[in-house]
């Protein structure tokens, strides 16, 4: 199945492993590494292992933005880029002790209205090739959130019949969240934190989750996936809602964990398999990138345990 994955503010992620690290003071890495970043990115890189075949879009400019094209490139990730003025962004991911992840990102590129509709066009154009779209992460500066009103309809594929528009999952936050849940046909993966934000709930537990993705379904989406951490994931449908949990493993660097959970969930519905078993998927897949060094997911045993611990509950 072919996938579009769009990231509107791609970055550089230089991801640092530093014993110890606090704030203050002088600290030496043990290891770092370079790689082409951006949620979309991520869902991208998850998505390849599980046998999709997943495109990137996104904006670039100047030499970061060679050094993304490269780096996907040289990743194995098919990507077809909207070129503009200035320079892309880099994120810095820090791991310290216990697998905890400091992420400091720089401010995106500040596009014109131009620009903007020349992406718009791209993804358009990109989009009608494939059976599903991903949007993640924030806006550029300069963008409006009623921008992406108009990404979602170019993803979706307007202008035509509702039944002939393609799936579009949105992973975002803010005011942006909230425009994508008042734009069909979006579905919404979030996470508690971000859902907390939007609805002025404290959401600590699964119940919580669920009533939450209930009540955001309740505003327009037909989907609705709301991801806990180790505590796992629930899913609001037409079709039900779900539960989902991991089995307990000590997490390593769980940022990206969210991309990867997107992925196993779009490659499940893809596939046609029931919103539960898709659910299943994504906790594993959202769980396995948690144990890794780097975003993406572990080797196949690995993830095929994780398939196998994780359990799901339908909620009445």
């Amino acid at each position: 199945m072919k996938v579009l994955c769009v990231t509107p503010n791609v970055a550089i992620d230089r991801t640092l492993t530093v014993p110890g690290f606090r704030e203050g003071g002088v600290w030496r890495a043990a290891h770092a590494h370079i790689a082409c970043g951006g949620k979309g990115i991520n869902v991208a890189r998850a998505l390849k292992p599980l046998g999709q075949d997943p495109l990137c879009a996104g904006i670039l400019a100047g030499h970061g933005g060679r050094l993304v094209a490269d780096a996907a490139a040289a990743e194995g990730l098919a990507g077809r880029w909207t070129w503009v003025a200035g320079e892309t962004r880099t994120s810095f991911i820090i791991v310290g002790e216990h697998g905890r992840a400091t992420v400091v990102n720089e401010p995106g590129l500040a596009l014109t209205d131009a620009d903007w509709r020349r992406f718009i066009a791209d993804i358009r154009q990109l989009a009608g090739g494939c059976a599903a779209v991903a949007i993640s992460g924030s806006l550029p500066p300069g963008v409006s959130d009623g921008a992406l009103r108009e990404l979602i309809a170019a993803a979706a594929g307007d202008g035509q019949h509702a039944d002939e528009r393609r799936p579009v999952w949105v992973d975002t936050s803010g005011e942006a969240l909230a425009t994508a849940i008042a734009t069909r046909p979006a579905d919404i993966k979030v996470n508690a934190d971000e859902a907390a934000a939007l609805l002025g709930w404290k959401i600590a537990t699964p119940t919580d989750a669920l009533q939450a993705a209930r009540e955001i379904r309740r505003r327009g989406p037909a989907r609705v996936a709301l991801t806990l951490g180790d505590r796992g994931a629930v899913i609001a449908t037409d079709r039900g809602d779900w539960h989902a949990w991991p089995p307990r493993l000590h997490a390593v660097n769980p940022v990206g964990s969210g991309d990867c959970f997107l992925a196993g969930l779009i490659s499940g519905l893809g596939a046609g398999v029931t919103p539960e078993e898709a659910l299943r998927l994504a906790t594993a897949c959202g769980t396995g990138n948690a144990i890794e060094v780097h975003i993406g997911l572990p080797d196949p045993t690995k993830l095929t345990w994780l398939l196998v611990g994780t359990q799901v509950r339908q909620v009445a």
